[in-house]
């Protein structure tokens, strides 16, 4: 499996490991839009485990932050590589993210 969802408190804590299959990104966008719509408002993905994203995880992120923002949820990033973060500088999208250097750090912050 390229993710995982575990609950900390009243935070979901999404790990993914590959974001390079728009398949596997709709499973998981799909799974967190039933969170969503079973009330679930704070969201925190982690990037630690993640090597390598492309343009399809950029895009994987993109619709995330829209689902977060259309249904009123809030979104962090947690562990994002410097990969990860100079391709969300080069498309002038680091700054519509909440990026946190830990997964503590970012629980903490949507508490």
């Amino acid at each position: 499996m390229t993710y995982t969802i575990s609950e900390h408190d009243t935070i979901q804590v999404v790990g993914v490991r590959n974001l390079l299959s728009e398949l596997d990104n709709k499973t998981i966008l799909k799974d967190i839009q039933n969170r969503i719509e079973s009330g679930h408002k704070k969201y925190v993905v982690d990037l630690s485990n993640l090597k390598f994203m492309n343009s399809t995880g950029l895009n994987f992120l993109i619709m995330l932050m829209a689902k977060s923002k259309d249904s009123g949820s809030k979104l962090a990033i947690a562990n994002a590589s410097d990969q990860v973060i100079n391709l969300l500088e080069i498309t002038k999208l680091k700054s519509q993210f909440d990026l946190q250097a830990s997964l503590d750090a970012a629980i903490e912050g949507l508490a």
